[in-house]
């Protein structure tokens, strides 16, 4: 792209230190930014050229032609890309005319400066020109590059046709119809390739418009003369600049291993194999709303690894995910097809299980057998890992699947608190909800501030993904608060006590300080990643969050545009003019800004007239069951239509499903996140290339 407004990088090559300052002096007359070096010995001339930052070379031929013939020659030999031009002030024709031949661009007589402003704009232009389409080029054959690796790689059978006749296919293609190499099958008709009852069928559509861009299905023969239905697909391309046509030959087999995986994904944990937190959720929800729940009993074990935190600190990270898979093969080990498991949290399991108390006791005495009796070495180091293990009963008086996690989730933590051998019963009556209620408002306070002390609020991150082709790398950054025992609390459980007692704003510039560092940890390592950072109201209003952003941008070496800041719709509303102001302010340090929970309240694209909004993130109800509901496709197609209208990309949070994708990549969002691509994770190593 041509940038009028970057300075030109100007070397002059001039004996006459009067005559050079007269030349710059000339194009600065002009309106021209540059930045001038002035060289007069072959050295110098040599190092210049060779540090490759100099747009325009102005030459001098006012000197011994013997001399000048040489600086030419270090200017055309030299592998720099820049403009020569070559300036005199009294020279016969001859050296100019050979200074041209070799490859000056132009020369010009210092006693016409107008002559010098106009060759010296011209040639930065055509240079910036020539740079820009090299660039192009170098990409054109990086993309060509690419596209032949995966065309050669596809699962599916791709041919390129020229004038009825084979000239390229993939190692599929080939083996589908029978061919060992492309010798054999260059030159063939495609018609070769159509079984004799369809070829009627065949010359018919290539006859027709959709020949060049269509689908057809129709029976095939392979080189023995075998059929078989295909659906073939048409698309124009070419092949060393001939025009040719594209077929693609879609592998059916190949469509249903990629289904389930997807329904793999979908289910499961990708470090430990076990079911996921939202397919637990799931059968959870299942479970208890069956006609035939009352009828049966159910058990909910949540198990913990004790002083993970320690461990992990302590043997690092590669050695902690290795213990959690060994730990995790343990239980699977133990409970079979007993019950439902499933990684709940970092460290943290569950189990759903359809049997009484004494049953879900058994278990969990077995578990804490197999668990002390295990060996868990990983690499040299040997572990031994202690659990603790809660369990509740589902009863008539359990309101729901979170009451029944946290009755579960507070027995353990009585089973690590207790001398009962690592497993309670959770008890209505000695245990209270840790997470309800005013009476421990106070006890979450004093545990944030804890945090804000001593490091004990935790990020995890969760990819943002282009539904578009993209493949820029975006995380959102969520945060988590450990207890004294190193397990998780989420954001719901905490924010409202942190909101009441004004400590939003020290845990928002916590997560803004830490996440600053890890997009520096991360750009060292190469990964040219970008951060979602939540900012609350609070820090809305505080006056000092931008200067505190600017402050920690600054001590950390780190740039704004690295930083995408995400607030509430709600809020932004609420405080418009303090917003405006912050907004303002960050746009100016470079950074992005995203509107959250957008699109619930009316006329919500009045924001979008007022502030500069990069980003939007639709409100999880506009698309929640999307892919049964017409009325809410409809919905969010006119939304999405609206919303980019502004200039602003979209971004759908909390995907869950595969059908969900499909309807959200019709209606044309930008991006989507959610526990379906994957659950917030510790590690940032999502592969966006390969999705």
């Amino acid at each position: 792209m041509i940038n009028q407004d970057r300075a030109i990088e100007l070397l002059v090559i001039d004996s006459s230190f009067d005559s050079a300052e007269s030349q710059i002096s000339t194009l600065r007359n002009a309106g021209m930014m540059i930045h001038p070096k002035r060289v007069n010995n072959e050295e110098d001339i040599v190092s210049a050229l060779g540090s490759g930052m100099h747009d325009i070379v102005l030459c001098s031929a006012d000197i011994d032609q013997s001399e000048f013939e040489k600086n030419i020659a270090l200017c055309i030999n030299s592998s720099a890309d820049v403009s020569l031009v070559v300036t005199y002030k009294d020279q016969e024709s001859d050296p100019l005319l050979n200074a041209l031949r070799l490859g000056a661009r132009d020369v010009v007589s210092t006693n016409d400066p107008e002559h010098l402003q106009l060759v010296v704009k011209r040639e930065f232009s055509d240079l910036q020109i020539r740079r820009e389409l090299k660039r192009s080029q170098q990409r054109l054959r990086e993309a060509e590059t690419r596209c032949s690796t995966l065309v050669e790689h596809s699962r599916d059978a791709i041919a390129y046709i020229h004038e009825g006749m084979h000239v390229l296919a993939n190692p599929v293609y080939l083996q589908t119809f029978g061919f060992i190499d492309m010798e054999e099958l260059e030159g063939l008709p495609i018609l070769d390739m159509i079984a004799p009852e369809d070829l009627p069928q065949f010359k018919k559509f290539l006859r027709s418009g959709d020949s060049t861009q269509g689908e057809l299905e129709i029976n095939c023969q392979n080189s023995e003369g075998n059929s078989f239905k295909a659906k073939l697909e048409f698309s124009p391309a070419s092949i060393d600049g001939e025009p040719c046509t594209q077929i693609i030959m879609r592998n059916s087999a190949s469509s249903r291993v990629l289904e389930q995986k997807l329904e793999q994904i979908s289910k499961h944990d990708p470090q430990t194999g076990l079911y996921n937190r939202l397919y637990f959720a799931e059968k959870l929800e299942e479970n208890l709303s069956s006609v035939e729940f009352a009828e049966r009993p159910l058990a909910l074990l949540y198990i913990t690894i004790d002083e993970f935190q320690k461990l992990r600190s302590e043997a690092g990270i590669v050695a902690s995910d290795a213990l959690l898979l060994e730990f995790a093969n343990v239980l699977n080990g133990q409970v079979g097809e007993k019950g439902v498991l499933a990684r709940f949290g970092d460290h943290s399991f569950t189990i759903l299980l359809e049997t009484d108390s004494d049953a879900a006791a058994n278990l969990a005495t077995q578990l804490h057998i197999a668990v002390d009796t295990h060996l868990f070495r990983v690499e040299r180091n040997l572990f031994e890992p202690r659990c603790n293990i809660g369990i509740a009963l589902a009863t008539g008086n359990t309101a729901n699947s979170q009451e029944f996690i946290n009755n579960a989730y507070n027995a353990c933590g009585a089973a690590r608190a207790g001398s009962n051998n690592g497993t309670a019963y959770y008890d209505a009556e000695e245990m209270q909800t840790q997470f309800g209620g005013d009476a421990n408002e106070t006890q979450l306070n004093q545990l944030i501030d804890s945090a804000l002390e001593n490091d004990r609020f935790k990020l995890v991150f969760q990819p943002v993904v282009s539904l578009q082709g993209e493949s820029r790398e975006f995380y959102a950054v969520l945060t988590r608060l450990l207890d004294a025992n190193g397990d998780e609390i989420l954001p719901n459980q905490f924010m409202g006590a942190a909101v009441q007692a004004g400590q939003m704003v020290a845990i928002d510039r916590w997560v803004v300080k830490q996440a600053i560092k890890e997009l520096v940890t991360q750009r060292e390592k190469g990964q040219k990643v970008q951060f979602f950072i939540t900012l609350s109201s609070e820090s809305l209003e505080d006056k000092e969050t931008l200067i505190w952003i600017c402050d920690c941008l600054r001590d950390h070496q780190a740039k704004g545009a690295w930083l995408i800041f995400q607030i509430r719709e709600a809020d932004l509303r609420s405080h418009l003019t303090e917003a405006k102001a912050l907004l303002d302010g960050l746009k100016k340090i470079k950074c992005q800004i995203a509107v959250d929970r957008y699109g619930m309240l009316s006329k919500s694209d009045m924001l979008l007239k007022h502030l500069p909004i990069d980003y939007v993130k639709f409100d999880p109800a506009l698309v929640d069951g999307i892919s049964g509901k017409q009325s809410l496709q409809d919905s969010l197609v006119k939304l999405n239509t609206e919303t980019q209208s502004h200039g602003v990309k979209t971004i759908v949070i909390g995907v869950e499903d595969a059908n969900s994708l499909a309807v959200l990549w019709t209606i044309g969002v930008n991006y989507i996140q959610g526990y379906f691509l994957q659950e917030p994770s510790d590690s940032i190593s999502y592969e966006f290339t390969s999705t």
